[in-house]
């Protein structure tokens, strides 16, 4: 199979988009605990990349960070990459 960048792209946004409903979402629209265990099998997907594919989602999500316009999901997809465990905290 070709590599799609578009395809990878539009993946990538639609799980960032189910892990900030996950995140946002409140008790009365989906339990607490069902929303982390969601989350968290997310993270454990993309931790099965290989480091190569960890740093292209991360390249990925920060090209797609600085195309977004409302700032706290913005922050959202900015964080993500470490959120899930695909990228060590930066320093400073």
């Amino acid at each position: 199979m070709s590599e799609s960048p578009q395809l990878v792209t539009q993946l990538l946004k639609a799980l960032v988009a189910y892990t900030w409903f996950f995140e946002t979402c409140d008790e009365t629209v989906l339990d607490d605990a069902t929303a982390l265990k969601q989350q968290e099998y997310a993270g454990y997907l993309l931790n099965q990349l290989s480091d190569t594919d960890k740093q292209r989602v991360a390249d990925d999500l920060a090209t797609l960070a600085a195309s977004e316009t409302d700032p706290a999901y913005r922050e959202f997809v900015e964080t993500f990459a470490f959120a899930m465990g695909l990228v060590e905290p930066k320093d400073g």
